[in-house]
């Protein structure tokens, strides 16, 4: 194995560890919500389930982003789990104001939540606790649906290396 990492949370080794850490490849979604003009979203590869029992599902979110103060406003968000070929989709969602990103993209609304009709599978959570994480904010949610699309049989977007690739 190569060098190894001292003195982390200084800012010339963060990105060696953003390097090391491309080479976990990633699930990618959108979160989104349903606010009073409109549904906002985001992608994010920050997200994972954390329990059964109760149902919970965990996502980081940088603190600054507009975003996730809008999700936390709303109190519910939704999950929805992009396929291999919703790259597009996702580049989307990861730029432009969180208003501006829905305009383009067919969705439905789910228990108040928008979910993308497009996506492999779908979630919808309300907000039932937060943790501060560094410069992020874990967000953990009860899940109060969760949905397979109809024949879903595509693979899931994954980010490796900087790059979206497909499962296969």
């Amino acid at each position: 194995m190569g060098g190894v990492l001292t003195g982390t949370g200084q800012t010339g080794h963060a990105r060696d560890l953003r390097e090391v850490l491309a080479e976990l490849p990633t699930g990618v979604t959108v979160l989104s919500a349903m606010t009073p003009d409109g549904p906002v979203g985001m992608t994010s590869s920050a997200v994972t389930s954390l329990s059964l029992d109760p149902m919970l599902m965990l996502a980081c979110v940088h603190r600054s982003s507009s975003t996730l103060a809008l999700i936390l406003e709303a109190g519910r968000f939704g999950i929805s789990v992009l396929g291999s070929d919703a790259a597009a989709v996702s580049e989307a969602f990861a730029q432009g104001p969180p208003l501006e990103r829905f305009r383009r993209v067919p969705y439905r609304t789910e228990r108040g939540v928008p979910l993308l009709r497009d996506a492999l599978a779908g979630l919808t959570c309300e907000v039932f606790d937060t943790h501060p994480g560094g410069d992020h904010t874990i967000l953990v949610g009860r899940v109060t649906g969760a949905a397979r699309a109809d024949g879903a049989a595509g693979t899931p977007l994954v980010r490796h290396r900087g790059s979206y690739r497909g499962l296969g």
